[in-house]
């Protein structure tokens, strides 16, 4: 870590937008979190570090990694006492006395043996005897495997009334001693046989080359190690044949079921190039690696893992934390950038696609009972936090909706790039002074030699607050930190939540580094209109485990789920209890326990504001019944439209380049060519790979025929395709845009092509096209000029290797199956109009004349009216206020059923890593910024309200190569606003463009030409939406929305999404 397609239902379109309301808590006269003094609490706990020569962060990658924290309650009293553990420090337990008193209790309690680096807290009954045990995972000390040994701390049970209990260290006697430098582990019952199981993460001493682990699939040297519970308190290592002995580099783990079918898999995240591992459990007591099939990317230096519910469907989400900064300082100082070999390299490697920010991976459900997640970190503007550890989602406001906290920081910020070449230029500097000063000296260690201190100081040293995030009920969350008082800066990392007074909200633990832990009370039950249930789930009679029940609440009309889990975040354990908030419901209409064995237990009619405890042995239990899920679509894999992509690398001819230009095909295009009433398809082919024309027959049976007019244009890209009737001879002919970035502007390779049908299905080229050699985007027939035949709309995308540069747009006019261009006569607006990639006829004024809307890449919806003789631009007229954005797509319909025809417009999405506004914009300037007679991309975003360049300054200065003489330092370029980069007079005359809103959107059409525009529902801004079908999927009256989309050729520094 320390080194180097959404199906949206819209009912009559009447949108009810979720308002996101970002704190009620200023309405009060407290902050929703209290930090309580150490002197009150009785808490002093402090995880210190001290660089040493023997031990520190220039020797141990982990060496500022920090400690985690456990909650629990030990003595069985009704109140969760809490177990720190240290690094260089001893570990601590307190018992909580109540009232937020804690009673120092370690040696007391039995736990004295503290000869060690302790990292991780689990808590869990390993022995099933009804109380609570500890299991500390320890690493460090490579050359010292005994001090390594993770320790079990078994609970003796209470001896008496007010008696706390002791501990016993188990390790060796149950097999989990294990010395391999644990990083963290878990409980969890994989096989369901009613004991539980242990899952440790093991790291390999420091950091190198994944790959040369990843070759090993099981049971490698340093993989995590998988313990099944024999049933006599000991324990069998049977990593290799449950499957799960990949190598890595973990640094957390959840265990959860994240397909719902009743077993527990597990979710690895790992640092570095390894990549997380999704572990998805067979039911057979082996696991399979998933992650590939279910997601489209993950974290890079993967840190905290949490599972939780987000957007209360029945489905667990996955947070995973990395260590991008929020401000653009800390981005551009402290962490390299990816170059695009680095990141190749990593995929080649079988790493998969990494990025440095968080990821909040949404449960889509599953298909064939794979689970599908969506990265939706950068939509719900949680992506960036910072160097983070730990994260905990869970409803600390007691909405009913869940948030999230998270703990960061770094005692030194070892990635700063300047201080690291000047610890390189320090370290030369002392070892050749030394050398000139003892020429006839042998072999010396640098540590003999070096001053520490000094050493370190070049380092910069920042405490950073952690990250609060409230829950806004629409996939998006809110910061707010500073309103919930939790704004201190620290260097924290382990974390826990727990009901610590036993007033129905979740108070705070967090084991910092250099300073005392935080306890933090929640004041939420000061509030009327934050209730809250609580559950606690026992088995009386055999105290089997309850990791993996799940528990559904139903409050008016609204549900909720909690699956129990063991650990959450980084190194840490929180409260085993279920926590709801109910906002102002007074009453819990259903409450519905799954237990492990699938067997349930409902409760009816409780009243709010209290904690239950539901037991497995006392309660009427039933076998559920699997839940029958139905879809409206059903996955089917056609090897017809297998799709081989050429490579190309568009970044060689412009660095600087936000997404590759190449990667925008294939086309596709649907009718009945051969006139026996089935729809046949044509589907485009990348640069030599020809397109295939697929026929359909009454069976659906599909057949690929190789017609030769298409083999011998394999060279084209198909970016578009449309079937019309071109000759008016009553059969469909096919009309292909060519398109893409491989070859120089206006190359043979851009030319469009015509295929006429014989009638039967089959074509030959026809030339009655005239000479077009943009890179173009799509086609659209229509008869505008009311004739009988179909004319052509066939959009410009881009003038290749010139990025943004628009190509031309044209219209062409079919005089008997002859095309004419007439873009000048009749349409001179579509002339390097913009970076054309979708558009649409209607007639949007409602004058009778059939009008076109147009849309692409930094545009506004661009409204070209039809006057009966020429098409105007009239966007200022009609279109809409700040709608430029990078539009994929657009069709009109009439939604609302009022008469006229509406628009539905797609965006970018809100999930890309930049984002726009009108009044802070996304820019692209296009000039030659250093004289050298090639033309330049500048990228320039909004950060906390200043306009800065997009890229860092090695990726800048690759473009501009002045920058690293202007900018010595990698500081100063990360201080430097984008006018102190680029001056005014290069900037000035560029060729420029604004996205003001990335936003997919509905225009509802009010007559005479003027339209509302309103963003969609957040479900539709996941991704890029590059096609819109318009159907009543559900058959329910009303017209739904399916939008394909992704964009993932985007440059190596921004997620696909």
């Amino acid at each position: 870590m320390y080194q180097s397609i959404i199906c949206k239902k819209i009912p009559a379109l009447i949108l009810v937008f979720s308002i996101s309301l970002v704190s009620l808590w200023a309405q009060h006269n407290q902050p929703l979190f209290t930090l309580l003094k150490g002197e009150s609490t009785g808490i002093t706990f402090k995880n210190t570090i001290v660089d040493t020569k023997d031990h520190n962060i220039l020797i141990y990658s982990n060496y500022y990694g920090g400690a985690g924290v456990g909650v629990g309650d030990f003595d069985n009293d009704g109140f969760q006492d809490i177990f720190f553990a240290g690094n260089l420090v001893d570990d601590r337990l307190y018992r909580n006395l109540g009232n937020m008193k804690f009673e120092e209790v370690t040696e007391k309690a039995g736990i004295t043996e503290h000869d060690g680096w302790s990292s991780g807290v689990i808590i869990a009954d390993v022995n099933n005897d009804g109380w609570l045990d500890i299991y500390i995972t320890r690493e460090l000390y490579d050359n010292q495997p005994e001090r390594r040994r993770n320790k079990l701390y078994i609970n003796n049970g209470s001896s008496g009334v007010n008696k706390f209990p002791t501990f016993t260290e188990s390790a060796e006697a149950y097999g989990l001693a294990d010395s391999a430098r644990s990083r963290h582990a878990t409980f969890l019952d994989y096989d369901k046989d009613g004991d539980l199981d242990l899952f440790v993460l093991n790291q390999p001493p420091n950091p190198g080359n994944y790959s040369e682990l990843y070759g090993t699939k099981t049971g490698p040297k340093y993989a995590p190690k998988l313990y099944s519970n024999n049933g006599d308190q000991t324990f069998t290592d049977v990593t290799v044949k449950a499957g799960v002995g990949k190598a890595g580099y973990p640094n957390s783990i959840t265990a959860s079921d994240l397909n719902n079918d009743g077993w527990t898999d597990l979710y690895v995240a790992n640092d570095f190039a390894s990549p997380d591992f999704l572990y998805m459990n067979n039911g057979d007591g082996t696991f399979s690696n998933q992650l590939e099939s279910s997601m489209r990317h993950i974290s890079y230096f993967s840190m905290g893992v949490d599972a939780s519910d987000i957007n209360n469907d029945g489905w667990l989400d996955l947070m995973v934390l990395d260590m991008v900064a929020e401000d653009n300082y800390r981005i551009k100082a402290n962490m390299g950038g990816m170059d695009p070999e680095s990141f190749w390299k990593v995929v080649d490697d079988g790493g998969y696609y990494q990025y440095m920010f968080n990821t909040l991976q949404l449960n889509q459900g599953k298909v064939e009972d794979e689970p599908v997640f969506s990265d939706i970190a950068q939509l719900a503007k949680v992506s960036s936090t910072d160097w983070s550890w730990s994260n905990l989602i869970a409803d600390f406001d007691n909405d009913g909706l869940k948030d999230i906290h998270v703990t960061n920081g770094l005692l030194r910020d070892i990635r700063n790039t300047d201080a690291g070449k000047k610890f390189s230029n320090y370290i030369e500097e002392v070892a050749y002074g030394w050398i000139d000063e003892n020429p006839n000296a042998g072999e010396v260690s640098i540590w003999d030699i070096l001053d520490l201190e000094e050493a370190l100081k070049i380092t910069p040293s920042q405490k950073l607050p952690n990250y609060a995030f409230k829950n806004n009920g629409d996939l998006s969350f809110s910061k707010v930190t500073t309103d919930w008082g939790l704004d201190q800066a620290t260097f924290s990392h382990g974390s826990a939540y727990a009901d610590l007074d036993n007033d129905g909200d979740l108070d705070l633990i967090i084991n910092n580094m250099n300073e005392r832990a935080y306890v933090y009370r929640n004041n939420s039950e000061t509030y009327s209109d934050h209730n809250y249930f609580r559950v606690k789930l026992t088995d009386k009679k055999n105290h089997r485990p309850v990791f993996g029940a799940k528990i559904k609440l139903t409050s008016k009309g609204q549900s909720q789920w909690y699956e129990f889990t063991n650990v959450r975040g980084m190194y840490s354990t929180s409260e085993s209890v279920a926590h709801f908030g109910l906002g102002e419901a007074k009453t819990v209409d259903e409450l519905v326990v799954t237990w492990p064995n699938g067997k349930t237990t409902k409760l009816l009619d409780l009243e709010a504001g209290q904690q239950i405890t539901v037991d497995y042995s006392d309660s009427k239990s039933e076998t559920q019944k699997p839940k029958i899920e139905s879809a409206y679509l059903r996955k089917v894999d056609l090897i017809q439209l297998d799709h081989v992509e050429n490579e190309f690398d568009d970044f060689e001819k412009q660095v600087l380049l936000p997404h590759k230009m190449s990667r925008f095909g294939p086309a596709l295009a649907v009718a009945d060519v051969n006139g026996d009433g089935n729809a046949d398809f044509y589907y485009g082919g990348a640069k030599d790979s020809p397109g295939k024309l697929v026929l359909q027959d009454r069976q659906g049976k599909l057949t690929t025929l190789k017609l030769k007019a298409f083999m011998v244009d394999a060279m084209y890209e198909d970016l578009d395709a449309a079937f019309f009737d071109a000759d008016g001879d009553g059969d469909m002919d096919l009309y292909v845009v060519s398109g893409g970035n491989e070859w120089a502007p206006n190359a043979a390779e851009y030319q469009d092509r015509l295929y006429l049908n014989d009638g039967k299905g089959g074509f030959e080229r026809s030339e009655s096209i005239p000479e077009i050699t943009e890179s173009g985007s799509c086609v659209r027939p229509f008869d505008y000029d009311q004739d009988g035949d179909l004319d052509l709309f066939i959009g410009g995308r881009h003038v290749p290797w010139s990025y943004p540069s628009p190509a031309t747009s044209r219209l062409l006019s079919n005089d008997h199956g002859k095309f004419t261009d007439v873009t000048k006569s009749m349409a001179k607006d579509l002339i390097n109009i913009g970076m054309v990639t979708d558009a649409v006829w209607t007639d949007f004024d409602g004058d009778g004349f059939t009008d076109l809307v147009v849309v692409g890449e930094w545009m506004p919806i661009t409204f070209i009216r039809f006057t009966g003789g020429k098409f105007i631009d009239e966007t200022r007229k009609f279109g809409v206020q700040d709608s430029e954005g990078w539009w994929y797509s657009i069709t009109a319909n009439d939604i609302d059923n009022d008469g006229d025809e509406d628009l539905i417009a797609g965006n970018l999405g809100l999930n890309y890593k930049y984002q726009a506004s009108p009044q802070e914009p996304f820019e692209v300037f296009y000039n030659d910024f250093d004289e050298n007679g090639q033309k330049d991309i500048v990228l320039s975003y909004y950060n906390f309200g200043d306009r800065y360049p997009l890229r860092g300054r090695s990726c800048s200065a690759q473009q501009v190569p002045d920058i690293k003489y202007d900018f010595p330092t990698y500081n100063q370029f990360a201080s430097a606003n984008l006018l102190d980069v680029y001056s005014l007079d290069k900037l000035n005359p560029a060729l420029h463009y604004e996205a003001k809103t990335f936003a997919s959107a509905f225009l509802e059409n009010k007559g005479q030409g003027r339209f509302d525009m309103t963003p969609l529902p957040n479900e539709a801004q996941v991704s890029s939406v590059n096609d819109i079908l318009v159907i009543d999927l559900n058959q329910d009256g009303h017209k739904d929305l399916v939008l394909a989309g992704n964009l993932f050729p985007a440059e190596v520094e921004t997620p696909r999404n």
